[in-house]
């Protein structure tokens, strides 16, 4: 269900597969568009077999949208074609319960600015809203804050050279190929009992990452992709 998002001048982001046709990722990368839709992919520096690609044919971002950190940070694409659900694409449906603090997610991509050389998966543990709150009082409504377990450091997405990484959805495991410590692009999925919880909008001086909280948008949503 992973999407690679390739915009103009070189700029990227994640997505998912929400529905044959359309997929779900940051409203903050419309600015990057127009955007090429990846599916499939592991690596992204060399095409693969596995890869399906497509055009965007509509672009729904969320009429309240401002900046990140204003909130409503989704945007919804619609594709150019159907995708084909395989061991490598596949759709994910979406965690409509609120999970308490100190559950533990996951979330995929490809990094932050350079992508990696292929797709990469951490463990992300939700905040308590209320401890949220008292760190970021001003914190928009529908985020929700993560704290990545990796290595015991308050970091979204961290990988280091030699360190091991958990298998997840038509994500093999593997070693990371840096020393560097790499961030998650906007629009990666936050996942919860295998069900898509948020969407990675930013974050704030390196500690947690925000998330949008995707249940309480599934009415827009279900408007904009009937």
């Amino acid at each position: 269900y992973v999407a690679y998002l390739q915009g103009k001048n070189n700029h990227f982001c994640g997505g998912f597969l929400v529905a044959p046709n359309w997929v779900m990722t940051a409203a903050q990368c419309f600015v990057h568009k127009p955007l090429t839709v990846i599916l499939g992919a592991h690596t992204i520096q060399r095409r693969e077999e596995s890869w399906q690609t497509f055009e965007v044919q509509e672009y729904h971002c969320h009429p309240d949208f401002i900046s990140p950190k204003k909130g409503n940070d989704i945007l919804l694409l619609k594709l150019k074609g159907n995708a084909t659900s395989n061991s490598y694409v596949g759709t994910i449906s979406f965690e409509r319960s609120k999970l308490p603090g100190r559950t533990e997610c996951s979330i995929a991509g490809w990094g932050y600015k350079t992508p990696a050389i292929t797709l990469r998966e951490a463990t992300v543990t939700i905040i308590n809203q209320r401890h949220c709150l008292n760190h970021y009082p001003g914190l928009a409504d529908n985020l929700i804050c993560g704290l990545s377990g990796s290595a015991g450091v308050p970091e979204k997405f961290l990988f280091f050279a030699n360190a091991p990484f958990s298998r997840g959805p038509h994500i093999n495991q593997h070693r990371s190929l840096s020393s560097s410590v790499l961030q998650g692009d906007a629009g990666d999925p936050l996942v919860c009992n295998n069900k898509a919880y948020g969407i990675f909008s930013y974050k704030h001086n390196n500690w947690p990452g925000f998330y949008t909280y995707i249940a309480p948008y599934l009415h827009w949503v279900k408007s904009v992709m009937k």
